[in-house]
């Protein structure tokens, strides 16, 4: 690789593939049949670490053509893979919503949930980026952000609402779009202010439920869907909390 991985993704159509974003900017596809070298190397729009990638499910742009959504700080960035000589193009309304620091995208893709804090003005090497990587000081304070929700038709995407949020003034935190099934989906995300792991109704962005028996800030949230039933995983500064929810 040409520079550090930030993040990395499977292909969500082809297991055979996946997707690495570098801190240059670029995101590469790689082929686990031969890895000497990535399948195709693509430039970002900007120099800034790509801190998350997506693979997208049901390309509609032709055969070969393979979709990734990603994130920097810049905001999110849609990319086609072999489609020859096409750049990314950022997601409207997403470069103008201060500094993006995660992106969560539901099992079908069609609904993506993006968290923003406010841009601050800073000088050196961390303007470039304005993220650091973790794990960080534990004198790190919660700021007021914002969680944006966006739905996807094929490769084109519109912005359905805002929620304020309480996010790390910092940290890159981890979200989640939990598939309920038949329900609404709900976005998982941690409260910097109160500690707490917060469930919200997509689309709607309300607050369906706060689970308050955790212990630092929410480092990780993932979830499985086990038959009839969701597991619900989410790990502090020394606890992992695990909650279980029942399909009807």
């Amino acid at each position: 690789m040409q520079t550090v991985p930030w993040s990395c993704a499977w292909d969500a159509n082809n297991s055979q593939y996946m997707y690495a974003g570098l801190q240059n900017g670029m995101v590469l596809q790689f082929d686990r049949r031969q890895t000497t070298r990535p399948v195709e190397s693509m430039m970002g729009l900007t120099g800034n670490p790509v801190h998350t990638v997506h693979s997208l499910t049901s390309p509609t742009l032709g055969d070969g053509v393979r979709s990734v959504l990603s994130a920097s700080s810049v905001g999110l960035c849609h990319w086609n893979f072999g489609s020859g000589n096409e750049r990314p193009c950022l997601v409207p309304e997403s470069e103008n919503q201060g500094i993006c620091i995660s992106l969560a995208c539901g099992d079908r893709n069609d609904d993506i949930v993006a968290s923003f804090r406010p841009k601050l003005e800073i000088s050196g090497d961390m303007a470039a980026s304005q993220v650091l990587p973790t794990p960080v000081s534990t004198m790190e304070q919660a700021v007021y952000g914002s969680h944006v929700l966006y739905r996807r038709v094929g490769s084109r995407y519109q912005k359905l609402g805002v929620s304020c949020a309480k996010v790390s003034g910092i940290r890159l935190p981890k979200t989640a779009i939990i598939d309920r099934g038949k329900k609404n989906p709900m976005f998982a995300s941690g409260d910097d202010a109160t500690m707490e792991l917060v469930l919200q109704e997509l689309p709607s962005l309300n607050v369906a439920q706060r689970i308050k028996s955790l212990n630092g800030p929410v480092r990780d949230v993932r979830y499985a869907r086990l038959q009839n039933s969701i597991l619900l995983g989410c790990l502090s500064e020394d606890k992992l909390l695990l909650c279980s929810h029942k399909l009807q």
